[in-house]
Order: C-alpha cells, then structure tokens, then sequence
C-alpha cells in the first residue's frame, strides 16, 4: 500500500487533533483533593480553593481528609494514585521537602509533581511577655551568654516548628531548650502562661496574642514581610540568614501528562484570586502567593536541597 504525502500529513494532522480534542477533555469527572492532616484551616482553605476550583474546571472537586504521620499518609495515597489528574494533594511543602529525608517512606521527592503553590504562612517566633528579649537581635545576644538556658516549645518532635526552631539556632550560633508540646496550640498557651520563654507557629496562632500584648512577635521565617504581618521583621532583618517559609500549594502524581497539569494549575490561579479565597485567607492571616507549576518546581527543588544539608546537622531528639 502507498501513501501519499498528503496522505501522511492528514493522518497526522487527525492524530494531533484527537491528541488536542484529549486534552481539552480534562476533566470528565469530579477531581478529588486529599489534604493530608485532621480537620482544620488547611481542610477549610483546600474547601474554600476547591468550590472555585469547580466553577473554573466544570466539574465538582471534592476535599478528603486522610490524616496520618505528619501528613505523609495522604502523601503517599497520592503519589501512588493513577496519574491522570483526578487525585490531587493539597499541603504544606514539608510532605515533598522534608519527610522523605527523616524516614523512610513509600514515596519520595520524585514522586510527586507540583501543580501550583497557593500560599505561605508565614511562620513566626514569639517570645513570653517579660523575657529578657523582645528582638531577635536581643533573643541571640542573650542565648549566647546564657548557652542552653532560653527555652521553647514546638508543635512535637521532629515536626516542623522542631526543625524550624533548630535551624534558627544554628543560623544564629546559638543553643536553645527544647520543650515539645501535642501541638501548636498547648505550645503557644505555654508561652502565653510564661512557661517557656519562646515559641513557634503560624501567624494566625502567633498575631492575636502579640496585638492582645501576651506574647511578643519577634520575627517572621519569610523571605520578606508578609502583607498578613508587615510590621514583623524577618530573621534575616533581624541578622539571622535564614528563611523558612511554609509553601502550601497543590501536587499530582509524578507522570501526570503537562497539558493537565497546565489546566489544574491555571484553574488554581483563578480560584486562588477569587474574592472568597482572598477573603478567607485574609481573615486568616495567611499570604496568598501564587506560583504557576513550573515556578513551584523550583521554588521546591531548592527547599528539597536545604533540607537534604540541614537535618542531618540538626538535634532533633
């Protein structure tokens, strides 16, 4: 049999047209988001992105919680998943940057694609009222006279505020207590009590005490100010090299084709800058910070690479 070049040319031309018309095609059905942890703001903020999400993809999207282990349960669940674009996880950086250089797990860095970043924290410290410093240039000049003596409270060994709060110390040249706590909240109520001289968390659970004068802001682990916090410095204003921003955004399965990838993440993008998600995210203290797929790739593969270096250095017991 021959075929003409013309022949050739419009079989390809229908073969990139059924290739398209495929495309064009995502989604067909509902699209579910697992958010890794027990209910809460990460679970009402994927909520609140996934009902804008549905008007722009034509198609329900549906949040389930799957906590577990940090958040590497629903991870995992994820990454396993068929990578066609209908199984999504909405999280904290941490899942993809962190957890697989602690422990071994079913899935690592590679495992998943990133789809969009929606939002950083910020994370911030605080110090209890009446401690002997009230910046973080007071904070290291009074921790290096006193080795060992400051102490703070984390949301748990080994977690993120652990690590966060470890890192600062080394950034500074400093040594700091550790006094681990079930969570951010009894952590930050110690503080507030005066039982621990500082503590880290989320600006939602740091600011209402700085402004009702029970705890003090000293600094913001961002890159730069935040408009939740812009009076708040940052470490490095404060003279500590150090950032640790916690990047909350949207990941699919490794092996999802780009097109689909490229309509999820547009779709996040005009959910993310819709006036409801502007609002909630406003009233609670979080920065919406959009980052298209290609961006959050990289923004991740230097995150990965920080805390490749940084956790076998650090105490974490």
């Amino acid at each position: 049999m021959k075929f003409t070049v013309t022949a050739i040319m419009a079989t390809a031309a229908l073969a990139l047209g059924v290739s398209a018309a495929g495309a064009e095609e995502f989604p067909t059905r509902s699209v579910t988001i697992i958010v890794p942890y027990s209910p809460g703001s990460t679970d009402t903020m994927a909520r609140t992105l996934a009902k804008e999400m549905s008007d722009e993809l034509g198609q329900p999207v549906v949040v389930e919680t799957r906590p577990g282990a940090g958040g590497t349960v629903g991870g995992a669940a994820v990454a396993s998943a068929d990578p066609d674009g209908y199984t999504l996880l909405f999280a904290v950086s941490s899942v993809q940057t962190v957890a697989p250089h602690q422990r071994d797990l079913p899935y690592g860095f590679d495992d998943l694609t990133p789809v969009a970043r929606v939002a950083v924290g910020p994370n911030m410290i605080a110090a209890r009222t009446g401690a002997p410093f009230s910046t973080i240039e007071e904070l290291v000049a009074f921790a290096k006279e006193n080795p060992g003596e400051v102490s703070y409270g984390s949301a748990g060994t080994g977690g993120a505020t652990h690590i966060a709060a470890e890192a600062i110390a080394r950034a500074a040249g400093i040594e700091l207590f550790h006094i681990p706590f079930n969570g951010v909240t009894p952590a930050v109520a110690s503080a507030v009590a005066g039982d621990v001289d500082l503590v880290l968390g989320f600006a939602s659970a740091i600011l209402p005490q700085d402004e009702g004068r029970k705890l003090v802001a000293l600094a913001q682990l961002s890159e730069k100010r935040t408009s939740v916090a812009p009076d708040v410095p940052t470490l490095i204003e404060g003279g500590v090299d150090l950032a640790l921003p916690p990047n909350t955004g949207l990941w699919a399965p490794a092996g999802t084709p780009d097109e689909v990838i490229a309509t999820l993440s547009a779709a996040v993008e005009k959910a993310a800058s819709s006036e409801s998600f502007q609002n909630f995210t406003s009233s609670g203290l979080t920065a919406v910070d959009y980052a298209d797929s290609e961006a959050f790739v990289e923004i991740l593969k230097k995150e990965d690479a920080f805390f490749a270096d940084l956790l076998p250095t650090l105490k974490l017991e």
